[in-house]
């Protein structure tokens, strides 16, 4: 089982005894995928693939046009894609590398995208993500996505 550091609004949560608090399972598959979409692309040098265009220029003063939406969902379910990619690449690794065992639970697993709808609510862009894991359970994330305004 795998496991991350939880956030909460951008920051750290400690927990009791001044430790700080992990998530595992789906609610560590939640706050990844709610930590890449949010992320703009390009913003770590260490990772510069990791993230999602949202908030790019293309999208600024547009949000709530058919093809600006269709760009959020695109986006979304590419950044879905290539998360999805990086677990079965890690499943692999570590299955060769742990004589067929892996530290990946079967709960943080994508198996499937079940839907990306994208919906436009005033200056915000409501993402709602359905995926599939592993075990069978269908779990949802929902995300506004502000628009930006310089």
């Amino acid at each position: 089982m795998s496991k991350s550091l939880a956030f909460r609004n951008g920051d750290l949560i400690i927990g009791p005894g001044r430790a700080f608090e992990s998530v595992s399972g789906k609610e560590k598959l939640l706050q990844d995928l709610k930590l890449w979409i949010l992320e703009r692309v390009g913003t770590d040098p260490a990772t510069p693939s990791y993230g999602s265009n949202l908030d790019s220029d293309q999208i600024i003063g547009e949000m709530g046009t058919a093809d600006t939406l269709n760009r959020i969902r695109i986006d979304v379910l590419n950044l879905l894609q290539k998360y999805q990619n990086m677990q079965y690449q890690k499943l692999r690794a570590e299955t060769i590398q742990y004589a067929g065992k892996t530290t990946l639970d079967k709960e943080e697993i994508i198996q499937e995208v079940t839907s990306v709808d994208v919906k436009a609510i005033d200056t915000t862009a409501l993402v709602q993500v359905f995926i599939t894991t592993l075990t069978g359970n269908v779990l949802k994330l929902t995300l506004p996505v502000e628009q930006v305004i310089t």
